[in-house]
């Protein structure tokens, strides 16, 4: 049975093996004591008859041919056959032959079954038995009791008792899944409703049934799981938010400190402005992703000219890029927030800048309801299976996580996050003509509604 089977297909399926060889084991006893009732009855009755012919024939009341011909055969074939094999007598006068070799001695019986009494092909009862007449002469009576009609009744037994199990069967399957559906729907629906739940902070919970049944004590159990994930993540948020919030102040207060020093050696002074930058705007990307976690970005709903904001990257590129900067600006316009919009690009321009090993292109191409930019750079594109991974925050592949090029881990991350809140996306593939891409794409009229759950209200430094 495969493993990739739904549980409700391997029980549904377990279960009409079960019916199945269950109900064919019972036609099948039915049907095999059903014959040997009848064959012990046929047997019986046959020894019946033949024990009535011989007390008559001891008794001297007949002779063995007289009783033969007198008496009622009903229906069976009898003989009498002397000590030398001849027959004597006959019920039927084509059975001339003896029907057995058979040779008992007086008084004894004999019960068979044959498939062939003379020229008759046909299942028969045969009971032979020896008998003594008056005059002491022995005789040896043969009585062949045909089993056509009781065959005939097993088979239509038989029959008919395999369409009522057919019809069981049918029943119990329908029944069975019924039973099933009812059984797993609950479960079912806790699925779809953890799967609804898309952030540890949710407040949904999952539907406890009035059953107090282990699917209660399933959904009871998750609920208590999404409360404790709920705290976590809630406690999470508040130390990043917090943290960057107090530590925004700080270093606003260093940096300003080093840049009107006269004091600090100049080498000394850009290497401490620089690494005061690199935290500062490590603590600003983490306050993003922390009100974007808690529904705190707000983002203003205008008209935003995307191609402006691709020219003006192209040409901050160009100031600060040592190598060459491509740019195909076709008129495009969004509905957004221009400034979100433009971290975005910002965010994947210097993530392109950082990562070539010689030019980078930008370029905007407008689609049926959506606007998409492309963002290569002449470096080895991104591997099939890091193409998710390097989205998610902190992270940095093998070859990007010196201090000096690999950045904080969290452009990308914030990037495909400010994209989502627009109801965009952002993917990494690879240019056609094998350049490292990453591509934006914003629709015209955002889908999702741009106002926010909980409204974030910055702090003040302190």
């Amino acid at each position: 049975m495969p493993r990739s089977w739904s549980l409700r297909r391997r029980v549904l399926l377990a279960s009409s093996l079960v019916v199945v060889v269950a109900l064919a084991v019972g036609v099948l006893g039915f049907t095999l004591a059903l014959g040997r009732i009848l064959t012990n009855s046929a047997t019986d009755a046959a020894k019946a008859q033949a024990n009535q012919i011989a007390s008559v024939v001891t008794a001297g009341e007949y002779t063995a041919a007289a009783a033969v011909h007198d008496l009622p055969t009903q229906g069976s074939l009898v003989q009498i056959i002397d000590a030398t094999g001849v027959v004597l007598a006959a019920s039927d006068s084509s059975a001339s032959a003896p029907l057995t070799t058979q040779r008992p001695a007086p008084g004894q019986v004999i019960a068979s079954r044959s498939t062939r009494v003379g020229d008759e092909v046909d299942q028969y009862v045969v009971v032979v038995q020896g008998v003594i007449d008056a005059s002491g002469l022995t005789y040896t009576l043969v009585v062949a009791t045909p089993q056509n009609t009781e065959s005939r009744t097993v088979q239509v037994a038989t029959a008919l008792l395999a369409a009522a199990a057919c019809a069981l069967a049918v029943v119990l399957l329908l029944l069975i899944h019924r039973i099933l559906n009812s059984a797993l729907e609950p479960v079912a629906r806790i699925r779809r409703q953890v799967a609804a739940i898309s952030t540890a902070g949710s407040q949904e919970r999952i539907s406890v049934p009035p059953t107090a049944d282990e699917i209660a004590d399933l959904a009871t159990t998750m609920n208590e799981m999404l409360d404790r994930l709920a705290r976590a993540d809630a406690t999470t948020r508040r130390f990043i938010s917090d943290a960057s919030h107090e530590l925004r102040s700080p270093l606003t207060t260093i940096r300003t400190t080093l840049e009107t020093s006269e004091h600090t050696p100049e080498p000394e002074n850009a290497l401490l402005q620089s690494e005061t930058l690199r935290l500062q705007y490590l603590v600003d990307d983490l306050l993003t992703l922390a009100k974007a976690d808690d529904h705190g970005l707000i983002l203003r709903h205008d008209e935003v000219d995307v191609d402006d904001l691709v020219a003006a990257e192209a040409k901050r590129l160009r100031a600060i890029s040592t190598g060459s900067v491509q740019s195909v600006v076709t008129a495009a316009r969004v509905r957004g927030d221009a400034d979100r919009i433009a971290q975005i690009l910002r965010n994947l321009t210097d993530n392109a800048l950082r990562h070539t090993t010689g030019g980078i292109r930008l370029s905007v191409v407008p689609g049926a309801g959506r606007v998409v930019v492309h963002v290569d750079n002449q470096g080895e594109p991104i591997p099939d299976k890091d193409r998710e991974a390097i989205f998610e925050r902190f992270t940095r592949l093998d070859n990007s996580r010196t201090r000096d090029g690999g950045g904080s881990g969290l452009g990308l991350a914030i990037a495909r996050t400010l994209a989502e809140a627009h109801g965009g996306s952002i993917t990494a593939g690879q240019a056609p003509d094998s350049w490292c891409r990453f591509t934006l794409t914003l629709p015209l009229e955002p889908e999702h509604s741009m106002s926010v759950q909980k409204p974030f209200s910055d702090r003040g430094a302190r």
